[in-house]
């Protein structure tokens, strides 16, 4: 692990440009580390998913998410979401979502960049792009719920400059490990949220 604290465990990886995810090619996306981020979180798997499945839970556990919406539900289990960070980083997202069950009790969220009709670029926004995002929750014996994430994003912007790209992995092991800590603390707080 590239980092190791609190129990939450946070790994990166640079992956080739060739590198094809669903499709699509890596390509200048590919200076930007992967990371997977491991925690076990003190709650049952019906709580920790609950959070995955309510837009309005969601500034709980993710700090740059200012507002979210769903555009369009694709079936019963795959929808299409627009999201912002608001100011200062001006950053938004079209993501497909895809809920799953895994055996053994396990659910997973995959997540993905694409554009929308319903979601036209908006002027003083950076869309960004993600190859892949997944969370995997798998019930434990004990009641609690390990939990593991796996992102590859491309923030856009001055970001994708040299220095922009250095500065965005050496901070890419900082927002999954915050992400995790916020997952628990909205856990603690339960569904009254706050």
């Amino acid at each position: 692990a590239v980092v190791e604290e609190n129990g939450i465990e946070v790994w990166r990886k640079y992956l080739p440009t060739d590198t094809t995810i669903a499709g699509e090619s890596l390509g200048r996306s590919a200076q930007f580390a992967a990371v997977k981020a491991r925690a076990v979180l003190d709650a049952p798997l019906s709580e920790v998913y609950s959070l995955f499945t309510d837009n309005s839970r969601v500034h709980e556990y993710n700090e740059y998410c200012k507002e979210i919406w769903d555009l369009e539900w694709l079936d019963e289990t795959t929808k299409v979401t627009y999201s912002s960070s608001g100011r200062p980083w001006c950053r938004d997202f079209v993501t497909r979502v895809h809920y799953t069950d895994l055996e053994g009790g396990a659910k997973m969220v995959v997540n993905r960049a694409e554009e929308h009709p319903q979601a036209p670029r908006k002027k003083g926004f950076t869309r960004m792009g993600m190859s892949i995002g997944a969370n995997v929750m798998r019930p434990l014996s004990d009641g609690r719920t390990e939990f593991t994430m796996l992102t590859h994003v491309n923030p856009g912007g001055m970001a994708n400059t040299q220095f922009g790209a250095m500065v965005t992995n050496k901070l890419s092991t900082e927002s999954p490990r915050a992400f995790l800590v916020n997952i628990g603390k909205a856990l603690e707080r339960g569904a009254g949220g706050a």
